[in-house]
């Protein structure tokens, strides 16, 4: 508690923390919305998940891009351009009915959105003193996922107590004032991009990453369901306001669970900390495969999904960290993102169809399917990730704390 407290005092520090919460809090909405949104005009859940499922195909495969530029040229100028694109775009979109500019504004959202975790997470090294980098990764992380817990609760409640179109007014707001608070901080301006080593392996050629993007497809269409086939199921059900509520209670979760990390970073390697995780994880997932309907066994499962899978992400970023090359720390992130987000896309798309013609107890399933594909291919994979299969220095498990933003799978 006494190093938090110091981190806030630091002016830099503070900004920093309090100008990603409007934006990441916007990203922890705009699904939701979109989806009411689209329900709400035509009145299709098919539709809903076709519009969700084309924003993250068009993010995704512009993250790869967009991670790229800024590991050679920065990140200010990329925030100037795509921050106030975005809002305008989510504001242009609120007042449309017309389906096929829904779809058509959907794909222009994917590919202007701003990479705001992806920027936030190399200034921690400018902002705060090296004694205090691990604790602000830490309350980094926290306030990510704390507000992942909120996003989901106000989505639902303004679509559904006004409608989904000013859900997406309050994302373009919100997403304005934290992008444009994040552009003009002296911090952003002063970070420099991480200078690659001539003649070392391409980031396409390296084993271990050519795995880790293996495995984001696996995930990347199990969780593009499960976005999907969770509000459809409580739509279906008549229930539709226990969707946010619910996957906040999954946040609740994650919160708790990253903490754990913390705790058994420093005992066992990177690589075989991942890989229990990854296999507690696939066990709190299964009960999918049983419990679909929106009751309070739902929100107890979405909580332990969350509790289960809160500390992956931390040791996944170490691995990716220990087996990336040198010069790839955003891009790296971003491709493997590229991969994870179109197949989630698809994912989303497929629940969507799947849940209207046969239910919502199939879409979800595709889940627990999913997540154990991706598990077998960590586990069958590891000697190709063997340069992960150590403990990790305070520094790495800093870099890793805070590239676990991505666990929420934003295309920020």
């Amino acid at each position: 508690m006494r190093q938090y407290l110091q981190i806030l005092r630091i002016k830099e520090a503070r900004r920093l923390l309090i100008s990603t919460l409007p934006a990441r809090l916007a990203y922890s909405m705009v699904g939701l919305a979109l989806f009411f949104h689209v329900l709400q005009t035509s009145h299709s859940i098919t539709k809903a998940g076709l519009t969700i499922g084309i924003n993250g195909f068009c993010g995704a495969i512009s993250a790869g891009i967009r991670g790229a530029l800024m590991d050679r040229y920065g990140q200010t100028w990329l925030l100037y351009i795509l921050v106030p694109a975005y809002a305008l775009m989510l504001t242009i979109v609120s007042f449309s009915s017309n389906i096929s500019l829904l779809l058509v504004a959907a794909a222009v959202l994917g590919f202007a959105a701003p990479p705001i975790n992806m920027s936030a997470r190399p200034l921690w090294k400018i902002a705060v003193t090296p004694d205090l980098l691990r604790a602000s990764y830490a309350l980094d992380v926290m306030a990510l996922h704390g507000v992942t817990i909120f996003g989901p609760i106000l989505a639902s409640t303004i679509s559904l107590g006004l409608d989904g179109s000013w859900a997406l007014r309050t994302c373009a707001i919100l997403l304005f004032i934290g992008g444009m608070a994040m552009a003009t901080s002296p911090v952003s301006r002063r970070w420099v991009p991480e200078v690659k080593i001539p003649g070392e392996v391409s980031l396409w050629k390296s084993p271990g990453i050519r795995l880790l993007m293996a495995e984001g497809i696996c995930i990347g269409f199990g969780w593009g369901a499960f976005d999907v086939g969770l509000p459809a199921s409580a739509t279906l059900a008549d229930k539709a306001h226990l969707a946010g509520p619910i996957i906040a209670c999954m946040g609740v979760g994650t919160v708790i669970g990253v903490s754990f990390a913390g705790i058994i970073a420093k005992k066992v390697s990177s690589l075989r900390a991942m890989s229990m995780s990854y296999g507690v994880w696939v066990l709190a997932v299964l009960p999918l495969l049983f419990v679909f309907r929106p009751t309070p066994a739902l929100f107890v499962v979405a909580f332990l999904i969350g509790l289960a899978g809160g500390p992956l992400p931390v040791f996944y970023w170490e691995v990716l960290d220990a087996v990336r090359p040198q010069g790839s720390a955003v891009s790296a992130l971003a491709w493997i993102w590229a991969f994870e987000g179109s197949f989630a896309a698809a994912g989303a798309a497929v629940a969507g169809h799947i849940a209207e013609v046969w239910g919502a107890r199939y879409a979800l399933a595709i889940t627990p399917v999913a997540v154990l594909c991706g598990f077998a291919l960590i586990i069958f994979g590891r000697t190709l990730l063997k340069a992960a299969d150590r403990i990790p220095s305070d520094q790495e498990v800093g870099d890793a704390l805070v590239e676990s933003e991505d666990a929420a799978r934003t295309n920020g």
